[in-house]
This record gives structure tokens, C-alpha cells and sequence, in this order.
């Protein structure tokens, strides 16, 4: 039932990672992610919000 209540969070963080990505100035852009769990963060944040680990990366997208 998580992925249901979740399910249009993360349809929107996704769509708004892929219009960063696609919409892009030449300033490059900057993707977090959860390594656990593959989230897609709004902004930096110490822990995942959905599963709670800590372990986040940061691509650099030029």
C-alpha cells in the first residue's frame, strides 16, 4: 500500500527531476537521490523521506 499512497509524490518528483534535466539552462543540473531506495529529493536533506536512510548522492548533470 506504500507505493500507492506515495505513487503521485513520486510521478511529480520524477517529472520535475526529467523537466530539470530536459529544460535545462546551460547551468547544468543537480539530481539527489536516495542510494536505498531510489527517491528522487526535492532538496538536500539528511535523511530519505521515504525510507529513512541517510545515504544520499548528488549527480551533476552538465
Amino acid at each position: 500500500m506504500r507505493g500507492q499512497e506515495n505513487g503521485t509524490t513520486t510521478r511529480s518528483t520524477m517529472r520535475k527531476a526529467l523537466e530539470r534535466v530536459l529544460l535545462r539552462s546551460n547551468d547544468g543540473t543537480v539530481i539527489e537521490e536516495c542510494r536505498r531506495c531510489g527517491t528522487t529529493l526535492e532538496s538536500t536533506l539528511a535523511n530519505c523521506p521515504s525510507c529513512g536512510c541517510s545515504d544520499i548522492v548528488e549527480y551533476r548533470i552538465q
